[in-house]
């Protein structure tokens, strides 16, 4: 059972990385002209313009070209640790944390808070839930390194 939870968990973090580098690379070819798709990503491309834009924080000076690089590298890291995961991979674990690391440096970066706050909640729990679900298998798959 689980295993089962581990490997659901894994498989929305997953598909959420996957979403993340893909609306990444669209966003990124729209702002950079290299492909104009219009619609939705010339939108969230003027959006994100204009929050930067009137940010009155903005510790790391994101522009939205490298916004949406950052957005892009959370999807890979994600993605990444989300598959080391089902593999029962500790490793992927840390990429997760990492990612959720990089969610929250956002709001701490724009000293900003909006309902995106509670997407980090939740899959700050579903971290957990997975640690949790992958702890004994991990331990049983994984030489020590001694």
């Amino acid at each position: 059972m689980k295993r089962k939870l581990a490997i659901a968990i894994s498989g929305i973090f997953l598909v959420t990385g996957l979403i993340r580098v893909g609306v990444g690379a669209i966003v990124i070819s729209e702002s950079t002209g290299w492909w104009q798709l219009g619609g939705e990503a010339a939108l969230a491309v003027a959006e994100t313009q204009q929050f930067i834009g009137d940010a009155s924080t903005n510790l790391v000076g994101f522009t939205p070209f490298s916004y949406f690089v950052f957005l892009l590298f959370m999807g890979a890291i994600v993605s990444v640790g989300a598959i080391a995961q089902m593999r029962r991979k500790s490793w992927g674990l840390a990429l997760i944390g990492t990612y959720l690391c990089c969610h929250a440096f956002l709001f701490l970066n724009f000293m900003t808070i909006n309902p995106k706050i509670g997407l980090l909640a939740l899959a700050s729990l579903l971290a957990l839930i997975l640690a949790w679900a992958n702890k004994d298998s991990a331990s049983r798959r994984e030489p020590s390194p001694l």
